[in-house]
């Protein structure tokens, strides 16, 4: 994608599978990885964004422009320097293949990584979800860069996941698994909490940044305009409320 300026506790695997699939199946996984060429005056900042759907702009307008590592580039130095590596559907275990390497090949200085959603769906145990977050984390702050780690925001309020409970309220869109039902929200939340202290634990590990995002609390019910029509990714707003979090933790 070629960089233009301009959010283990009984959930059942299969199904959170089935509707993170659902949700991402047609989003592009290409990748062109040719930055944004700017004047260069002084120390560069050279920033990767290492995630999934989110970070690959799922749910934006364009995501090319409106994904949220873009609005945070709008907000860095003009000198600065930008490789996205986002792919919808990765885990853990898949950035430490397919995108680390990258990362670590352009001698980053900056680094956002937001990957949880598709462990937690892939039914990933906590303690291997921490380990694998700690390598990517170990290995972009053992080159240098200054990382910012989001944290898991609120699901159980999620339009596509409520859509999937027994009597969803009216309005809801439809439920992309049809007939079937997720785990009660009781057992989703518990199992955010439980990565996002795996999360915690990591980024004082390595010395990296939390961006809090289950902090904002029940986004759909307070900003529904920050979810997008899938009922699941951020909006073109929501990606850009994600974008001043972590423009407020870079400082």
């Amino acid at each position: 994608m070629r960089l233009k300026r301009p959010t283990t506790v009984g959930i059942s695997r299969l199904l959170l599978v089935a509707i993170v699939v659902a949700l991402t199946a047609c989003a592009s996984s290409s990748q062109d990885l040719t930055p944004e060429t700017r004047p260069a005056s002084g120390p560069r900042v050279v920033y990767v964004a290492i995630g999934a759907s989110e970070t690959a702009g799922v749910g934006t307008r364009d995501p090319y422009r409106d994904a949220f590592p873009q609005q945070l580039f709008q907000r860095l130095d003009q000198t600065a320097l930008m490789y996205s590596f986002g792919l919808p559907g990765e885990t853990t275990s898949g950035a430490l293949r397919d995108e680390l390497p990258g990362a670590l090949a352009v001698k980053p200085t900056l680094a956002t990584v937001w990957l949880s959603v598709d462990d937690l769906a892939a039914g990933v145990p906590v303690a291997d979800y921490e380990a694998q977050l700690d390598q990517i984390v170990a290995e972009l702050r053992g080159a240098g860069a200054r990382v910012l780690i989001a944290n898991t925001p609120h699901l159980e309020r999620m339009p596509a996941y409520v859509a999937c409970q027994p009597f969803p309220p009216a309005g809801s869109p439809k439920c992309p698994l049809g007939s079937t039902t997720l785990p009660p929200p009781d057992e989703v939340d518990a199992q955010v909490q439980a990565y996002n202290a795996a999360i915690a634990r990591v980024a004082q590990r390595n010395g990296a940044t939390v961006v809090d995002l289950y902090a904002a609390g029940q986004v759909p019910d307070q900003h529904p305009e920050y979810v997008s029509g899938d009922g699941f990714h951020p909006s073109t707003a929501g990606a850009a409320a994600i974008a001043e979090e972590f423009a407020a933790a870079l400082g």
